[in-house]
């Protein structure tokens, strides 16, 4: 009568693709931005330094370079542990990895991915404490 109980048809999960286009005037202030900072990084020290390697690899994740961005995000959490939109862009990176890797079986590259997002959980719960 109510239908309670009845089960509902489910619909194929679709594939979502996030195809995102930047312009070439947006990607050339990129590449400039990236070289400026990269300049920039070797001056720099401590907490500073960080912010320009997030910088570098957010630039970098938006041209969809993402093993130069992993690379540049790592080394800002190395220097200062933080919870900012690198460290988000980070996980979201290992996670797009990981996801690539099962999909393709390949058990060492998801065994990687899966160790470096369990540091950066541990990189979390250090920050919340207030652990640096």
């Amino acid at each position: 009568m109510f239908g309670f109980g009845k089960k509902k048809a489910k619909e194929p999960k679709k594939e979502i693709t996030e195809e995102v286009v930047i312009t070439a005037e947006r990607k050339e202030e990129l590449l400039r931005t990236i070289s400026f900072k990269k300049e920039e990084v070797t001056q720099a020290i401590g907490e500073e330094q960080a912010k320009i390697y997030e910088e570098i690899g957010l630039a970098f994740n938006e041209l969809g370079e993402e093993d130069h961005a992993i690379d540049s995000l790592e080394k800002s959490i190395q220097t200062k542990k933080s919870l900012g939109n690198g460290y988000k862009a980070l996980l979201r990176l290992y996670n797009k990895k990981r996801a690539e890797a099962a999909k393709v079986n390949d058990e060492e590259s998801l065994q990687i991915y899966l160790k470096k997002m369990d540091q950066m959980m541990q990189v979390s719960k250090e920050v919340t404490r207030g652990v640096r």
